[in-house]
C-alpha cells in the first residue's frame, strides 16, 4: 500500500484508461483513495467543484473524522466490503454544508490494498450538480496518449 499522492499525470493515465470524451456524463466529480482502515490517500477533482467537507485537506484523515456518523459507516462499510470481496460496490450518501444539500454516488472499486471512490454529486431532482460536455478544457488530458506512469491495469476490477 502506498501513503504517496498520485503525481496529476497518474490521475490523468487511470482516466485516459477508462474514459474518453464522449463518455464525459459517466465523469465522477470527485475521486478518493482510502486504504483498509479508511484513511484518505488521494484525491483527484477531475472539475473544478466546491468539496463540502474540506478538499485536499482531507488526506490522511480517516472518514470517521470527516463524514458525519451515518454516512462514515457507510463508507467504512463499503471500503471493508470492496476488499473483502474484491468486486464494486456502490453507496448513496445525503451530504450537506449549511443550507447546502447534495446527494453523493460513490463507486467503489477495489485497487491493489486500497480503494477508489468515485463520486458524483446529484440534487435532490436528480440531477447532477456538474454539467460537462465532451469539449470541456478541464477533460483535455483525454485526448493525450501517454501511458509513462499509468497504473497497471491487471489490478482494475
Amino acid at each position: 500500500m502506498s501513503t504517496a499522492r498520485w503525481s496529476i499525470d497518474k490521475w490523468h493515465n487511470l482516466f485516459r484508461m477508462l474514459f474518453r470524451p464522449e463518455h464525459v456524463a459517466f465523469f465522477p466529480h470527485k475521486v478518493f483513495r482510502w486504504d483498509a482502515q479508511g484513511i484518505y490517500r488521494d484525491c483527484f477533482y477531475p472539475f473544478p467543484c466546491e468539496h463540502l467537507l474540506g478538499g485536499e485537506t482531507i488526506v490522511g484523515k480517516s472518514v470517521k473524522d470527516v463524514l458525519p456518523k451515518n454516512v462514515s459507516y457507510s463508507v467504512q462499510k463499503a471500503i471493508r466490503m470492496t476488499l473483502r470481496q474484491r468486486m464494486p460496490q456502490e453507496a448513496q450518501c445525503v451530504l450537506s454544508a449549511g443550507k447546502h444539500f447534495s446527494v453523493a454516488s460513490v463507486r467503489f472499486f477495489p485497487y491493489d490494498s486500497e480503494v477508489l471512490g468515485f463520486v458524483t454529486d446529484y440534487d435532490f431532482s436528480g440531477k447532477p450538480v456538474i454539467h460537462v460536455t465532451p469539449d470541456h478544457p478541464a477533460i483535455g488530458f483525454l485526448s493525450r496518449q501517454t501511458c509513462d506512469s499509468a497504473p497497471s491495469s491487471k489490478t482494475l476490477p
